[in-house]
C-alpha cells in the first residue's frame, strides 16, 4: 500500500490551504524535496483541482497527491480525473467511502 510506504519513510502530510494554480509547482516541489510523499490540497483552496493536476502531473508517479475536504461524492471523481489519488474527508460519509 502505497499510503502506509510513504508514511513509514516521512510521517507527514502536508495539507496545502489556499494555494493557487500558478503556485502549485514550486510549493509541490519545495514540499516533496523536505521529504513530504503524502500532500493535500484541500478543496476550499482557489481552483484546487487545477491545483491538484499540476501537482500530480510532476509528482503522481513519487507522491500521493490529492484533496482534503472532501464533503461530496462527486468531488472524488473530479480529484480523480485531476490525477489526484488520495481523499480526505473531514467526515465519514458511506458514497464518500465507496466512491474514493
Amino acid at each position: 500500500m502505497k499510503l502506509e510506504q510513504y508514511l513509514n519513510s516521512f510521517p507527514f502530510i502536508a495539507i496545502i490551504r489556499g494555494i493557487k494554480p500558478a503556485d502549485a509547482h514550486s510549493n509541490c516541489t519545495l514540499l516533496y524535496e523536505a521529504g513530504f510523499r503524502v500532500i493535500e490540497v484541500t478543496l476550499n483552496s482557489p481552483e484546487p483541482y487545477e491545483s491538484i493536476e499540476k501537482m500530480a502531473s510532476v509528482f503522481g508517479d513519487r507522491a500521493l497527491i490529492g484533496a482534503g475536504t472532501v464533503v461530496a461524492a462527486e468531488q472524488v471523481a473530479r480529484v480523480r480525473d485531476a490525477g489526484g489519488s488520495l481523499i480526505i474527508s473531514p467526515h465519514c460519509d458511506p458514497e464518500i467511502i465507496e466512491m474514493t
